[in-house]
């Protein structure tokens, strides 16, 4: 009797890019260690104003250790596909620029780093919304209401339709902060870049 082949398990080292990125928040944190403050910022408010302080020991390597955690643990969810191979990469590539924003706002305490972590962000969903068509129906990552893990027909064109909202809603987050608009500016076209696949998977589901 013949038994289906299981899928060869997927580790860090078949996502080269991610690996890359994971490393670099190592190095880049150990090269800043000696010039960081005893308490490093981790939190800010509204305004780009500190609100909430961690020991350099600690602070320091909880986004280097935490990259590697978060992408080791998408490898183990993920299917081996390109769609897995960017958002495993985005997701790294995110949290490597957020440490080394980190690095460079604790250095340099007089900057607020809160709009150029909205231009990350941009970035991120402009990756991400080019490969949300191509997304097939899974429990750990895509868009996830009631709606589209009742259907899959209903995920399947929420995605499709997602891809390009999220990418000209990234690229205006990444003007946005690159021109130091409001923050909350900034969390309004976020919240509006996330809420309308949520709405159009109702829609669609609601219509049949």
């Amino acid at each position: 009797m013949n038994h289906p082949r299981s899928q060869p398990a997927r580790t860090l080292a078949s996502y080269p890019l991610a690996v890359s990125f994971s490393l670099i928040t190592f190095v880049a944190t150990a090269a800043c260690y000696t010039q960081l403050p005893d308490s490093v910022p981790m939190h800010w408010d509204l305004h780009g104003q500190p609100t909430l302080y961690l020991p350099k020991w600690w602070a320091a390597w909880l986004l280097p250790v935490a990259t590697v955690i978060v992408t080791t643990g998408l490898t183990r969810l993920l299917t081996p596909k390109r769609t897995s191979n960017v958002i495993v990469s985005g997701v790294a590539g995110l949290m490597c620029y957020i440490c080394a924003l980190g690095l460079y706002a604790a250095i340099r305490p007089l900057d607020s780093p809160v709009p150029y972590a909205f231009a990350g962000i941009g970035v991120f969903l402009m990756v991400i919304g080019n490969i949300l068509g191509k997304l097939t129906w899974n429990f750990f990552v895509g868009i996830r209401t009631y709606w589209t893990m009742d259907d899959p027909s209903v995920w399947e064109r929420t995605h499709r339709a997602a891809g390009p909202v999220y990418v000209l809603g990234g690229a205006a987050i990444l003007i946005a902060g690159l021109a130091h608009a409001p923050t909350p500016a900034l969390f309004a076209l976020l919240f509006a870049t996330s809420v309308y696949p949520v709405i159009h998977s109702y829609i669609t589901w609601h219509r049949g």
